[in-house]
């Protein structure tokens, strides 16, 4: 079946027919921008959704602001009812984070439905059932949108007015403060590639950028084995022959030091159209500790290059070293 596109009122856009096979792909980042919108709109930003630059399971990281929680999320929409029930069949082996949420709702025209589901993955495989599909083993199971109170899925089903809840969002928790954010130069958007280049060699990390990007930490490195997160927040000085030095600034108003958090410096040589062999990697709880406050930014002066004890001396890595570097902080523990 072919669907219809047709001019509603106002000349807004409406769809009529149902989602085709061929169009599953489609529907489900539907469901999925959709889902990530509500989770921003419901917890004023609260809840700030990152998602992955490479395909490995995880549909995207939800950092809890308040407590600096990332909590990976898979998102499973559907856009039709089978029996007034949303249907999932899942591969068992794409089910290899315990600490994941899944999260699957109805694709509506224009919305989602009234009830979502939003339970643990290691609950979900205990509670749906286990069967095989061509040799593979699939996880199936079912909720109506209007849950019978006899359903084992209740305790997971939630309305859709209220899914930030279960993400620990409650309209008791304090608002933060929007960061004024510089806006990203060419030069910034250089060092985020370069960056992402250096941690992308390694296939255990997984790699999430914030969309929006709305607070300190830019791009977030999940190690696939073990969970653990890493948010780094990338700044870029540029030097040539005239100019050996530069300062990484961070503005003092949207400064929130977090363990998990890294400042990751990178210096581009404007003359020879390259970067520094030597970067930084600096814990943002060790910031105030090597910078400065000059007016409304914490700076830190550096020499890249230098190899002069100092205060950054414990924080330069080879440029090549860095997704090692990262590694260390969120692989297995030796």
């Amino acid at each position: 079946m072919h669907r219809r596109i047709r001019a509603g009122r106002a000349g807004a856009v409406q769809l009529s027919g149902p989602w085709t096979r061929e169009e599953a792909s489609a529907s489900g980042q539907v469901f999925e921008f959709r889902l990530w919108a509500l989770l921003t709109e419901q917890s004023r930003g609260q809840l700030h959704v990152f998602l992955p630059l490479a395909d490995r399971g995880i549909d995207a990281l939800v950092h809890r602001r308040v407590d600096d929680v990332y909590i990976p999320v898979q998102a499973k929409g559907r856009s039709t009812l089978m029996d007034d029930e949303v249907h999932l069949v899942v591969w068992a082996d794409s089910l290899r984070a315990a600490d994941a949420l899944v999260v699957s709702g109805l694709l509506t025209e224009g919305g989602l439905g009234p009830t979502m589901l939003v339970v643990p993955e290691g609950d979900f495989k205990r509670l749906a059932e286990l069967s095989s599909w061509d040799g593979r083993p699939v996880y199936s199971m079912g909720f109506g949108v209007n849950p019978r109170s006899d359903s084992r899925w209740l305790p997971y089903l939630v309305p859709t007015n209220r899914v930030g809840e279960r993400f620990g969002i409650t309209p008791e928790l304090p608002e933060l403060a929007e960061p004024s954010r510089d806006w990203h130069n060419d030069l910034g958007f250089l060092g985020e590639s370069e960056v992402v280049r250096l941690l992308a060699e390694v296939g255990e990390l997984n790699l999430f950028r914030a969309f929006p990007d709305l607070e300190t930490c830019e791009l977030v490195v999940r190690h696939l084995a073990t969970g653990r997160v890493l948010g780094t927040q990338i700044k870029t000085i540029g030097i040539d022959k005239v100019h050996p030095s530069g300062t990484v600034s961070v503005l003092a108003s949207s400064f929130r030091p977090s363990s998990t958090t890294y400042f990751v410096a990178l210096a581009w040589h404007k003359d020879e159209r390259r970067f520094e062999d030597q970067c930084l990697l600096i814990p943002s709880t060790k910031l105030d500790e090597i910078a400065q406050l000059r007016g409304s930014h914490l700076s830190v002066d550096w020499h890249p290059g230098s190899q002069l004890a100092g205060p950054l001396a414990q924080y330069r890595v080879m440029a090549p070293a860095l997704s090692r570097e990262v590694t260390l902080r969120v692989g297995p523990q030796l």
